[in-house]
């Protein structure tokens, strides 16, 4: 308790020292308009101090910055708790009456800390209520809250705090979203309607893909592309997207068992990447291998008849395999193993046959077609139970169709050798 009065008073000792150090940077046109008249901030910050995820630090730059502007220029402050549930837990009108205006600077400048101070404090209280973390509907909630605004405010920013790991929702990662493509997550919402309005908001984001035990860390590649996804669906809603790499630096330790509960986010194999020549032309020696990562026949490159193993366009299929044959004959220590995979989230006898099918079409067209040695080309039919499916797409859109796939790998990397000793 004493930890927390100390870094009050020092959070509040900072705000006005901060306030202090404006003195002379307004309007530098005494005859123009004052800073108050021509900027008049709201803000929404999305707060998730939930477990699995790394704790708001409010002493961000970018969260006492923005609760001095809107103080010192009668903004409006929305705080929106971040869980499964999310909820609007503060509405504050930072305006005062015309009257008090005329008051010294000092004054204001005071008045203005306080209030900065006190969001602040209300920040740093927010304590999630409900099971898991719906970061897409928390946004949502701080969007609706700008817009019910009248047009007098002259920028509208959400601040979203917290790892971006959703466990609830329609962006939900528990469905192994860190594998699909930024705009794969996007046109499933777009089909669900799911997108939230976003215009003419700004949103910054604190402590993306920063997790705490039991959740497993996030590569670099991972963190990228979740940052990726959040960037994508945010600009599809008609927003700005900004990250921000400000890292807490507080040695403060937290209690979670009294949180309620998250799940935890299975990290998933690297993403694959969708086939294209140019992958190939990157790697032009012996001892480069371009498939040391996985790379993707989606179905709009390969489609077949369904549920038959045959191509619906087989002259197209042949010119799209016909490069990865041209590499393999020139790399000719490169083995691949072809994993076939289905949409839906059934794995069964007749899913796992049918994307063994497909999986042996295309090894069909690499070794009888177009010359490659059957010794080089292993084949895996997985159903729905790849590394890289999407759970809950179900058969129709973006995310089905990216599930309906025929993914190439080198069969010397860890991975391939997993998955052919262990189906």
């Amino acid at each position: 308790m004493m930890k927390k009065i100390a870094k009050l008073t020092c959070t509040f000792a900072v705000i006005s020292a901060a306030l202090f150090t404006l003195t002379g940077c307004s309007n530098p046109d005494p005859s123009g308009p004052s800073s108050a008249e021509t900027s008049k901030p709201a803000v929404a910050y999305v707060i998730s101090n939930t477990a699995n995820s790394k704790p708001v630090d409010s002493s961000a730059p970018l969260i006492q910055d923005t609760m001095l502007d809107a103080a010192m220029n009668y903004g409006y402050s929305f705080i929106v708790r971040v869980d499964g549930d999310p909820a609007l837990v503060s509405t504050e009108d930072l305006n005062i009456d015309e009257q008090y205006k005329t008051a010294s600077k000092e004054r204001l400048k005071r008045d203005a800390a306080s209030k900065a101070s006190n969001l602040l404090q209300i920040v740093d209280g927010v304590t999630p209520l409900n099971p898991e973390a719906d970061y897409l509907e928390a946004l949502r909630l701080g969007a609706s809250s700008l817009r019910s605004l009248d047009s007098s405010y002259t920028s509208r920013t959400i601040i979203c705090c917290g790892s971006g790991l959703s466990t609830s929702g329609y962006l939900n990662f528990q469905n192994n979203l860190l594998s699909a493509e930024p705009q794969v997550i996007v046109d499933m919402l777009k089909e669900r309607e799911a997108l939230p309005d976003l215009s003419g908001c700004t949103v910054y984001w604190l402590g993306m893909a920063k997790v705490e035990a039991p959740q497993e860390k996030l590569t670099p590649k991972q963190s990228n592309n979740l940052t990726s996804i959040w960037k994508s669906v945010v600009e599809a809603s008609g927003g700005e997207f900004v990250s921000n790499d400000y890292i807490a630096v507080s040695d403060e330790t937290r209690t979670t068992d009294s949180l309620p509960s998250v799940s935890v986010v299975d990290i998933p194999s690297d993403t694959p990447i969708v086939f294209d020549s140019d992958v190939l032309d990157e790697t032009d020696t012996e001892e480069s291998n371009a498939f040391d990562e996985p790379v993707a026949l989606e179905e709009s490159q390969v489609q077949f008849v369904g549920d038959e193993a045959a191509y619906l366009n087989p002259e197209a299929a042949l010119e799209t395999i016909r490069p990865i044959a041209d590499y393999l004959a020139k790399h000719e220590s490169v083995s691949l193993l072809l994993v076939g995979s289905t949409a839906g989230d059934i794995t069964d006898e007749s899913t796992l046959s049918l994307s063994q099918a497909r999986a042996d079409a295309v090894k069909k067209t690499l070794c009888d077609d177009l010359g490659i040695a059957e010794s080089r080309i292993h084949t895996l039919g997985m159903g729905s139970s790849d590394p890289w499916h999407i759970s809950n797409a179900g058969y129709d859109g973006a995310a089905a169709s990216s599930n309906r796939k025929v993914t190439l790998i080198s069969a010397d990397t860890e991975l391939a050798q997993n998955l052919m000793n262990n189906h």
